[in-house]
């Protein structure tokens, strides 16, 4: 047995950081699906827009293959899919309007030839570890974009959004609740500030309880400043 043996399958994870999702939605006073949009998970993920829809209702992602063969061709196809997905929706900007970017653009930009980035979109070849680098930067995709799973691409992305968004967004409530006028919360917060942000949480909602008791009987709200 190894290890992968020992990892959640990817169906029951989604469904738990779902939970987790609800839970703050709940929090939140909003809905689920409020808080995830199909269309911006797709752009995040490389997933469409209405497979997003079917996985977050709770139809189970595709797996790749266990046969070696049929491995290497799900991951190849499943390259080709999302490198034609960055094409189809990382356009530039023309005096004519959006468009894709040509081989030769691709190509001079991470000097791969633009028979090979033809043949890598035609599913003709597949892609090394280098190339995949390289195109995905070319796009301004995450490392790994063209590579993950559906099911992996989608609990890459709920992860950040219950681990880091979510807890950023509930503290920034229970703080305007409490009268702060501004708030500022750095979209780059590392792991120790949003693990001490949820641990903070908790004891939040207990002063928040205190605060709406005092008003509820007349007594002063205390003073309001800047957080």
């Amino acid at each position: 047995m190894n290890a992968a043996d020992h990892q959640p399958a990817p169906g029951h994870e989604i469904a738990r950081l779902l939970d987790d999702v609800d839970a703050y939605a709940l929090r939140l006073g909003t809905s689920r699906g409020r808080l995830l949009d199909a269309v911006l998970i797709s752009r995040a993920t490389g997933i469409e827009p209405e497979r997003v829809r079917s996985l977050l209702a709770g139809e189970l992602p595709e797996e790749e293959p266990r046969e070696k063969n049929a491995r290497e061709l799900f991951r190849k196809a499943l390259f080709q899919q999302r490198l034609r997905f960055l094409q189809r929706t990382r356009l530039k900007e023309t005096p004519a309007g959006k468009e894709a970017y040509g081989l030769r653009e691709i190509s001079r930009a991470t000097g791969i030839s633009a028979q090979h980035v033809s043949n890598l979109l035609n599913g003709e070849r597949g892609a090394n570890h280098d190339h995949a680098a390289r195109l995905e930067l070319f796009y301004g995709a995450p490392e790994g974009f063209c590579s993950r799973t559906e099911g992996a691409a989608l609990i890459t992305y709920l992860r950040r959004m219950v681990n880091e968004d979510l807890p950023k967004l509930a503290t920034r409530a229970v703080l305007q609740e409490l009268g702060a006028r501004s708030i500022a919360l750095r979209s780059t917060a590392d792991g120790a500030q949003i693990d001490t942000l949820r641990d903070l949480l908790p004891a939040l909602d207990e002063l928040v309880k205190v605060v709406q008791g005092r008003r509820a009987d007349g007594g002063p709200e205390g003073g309001r400043g800047r957080l």
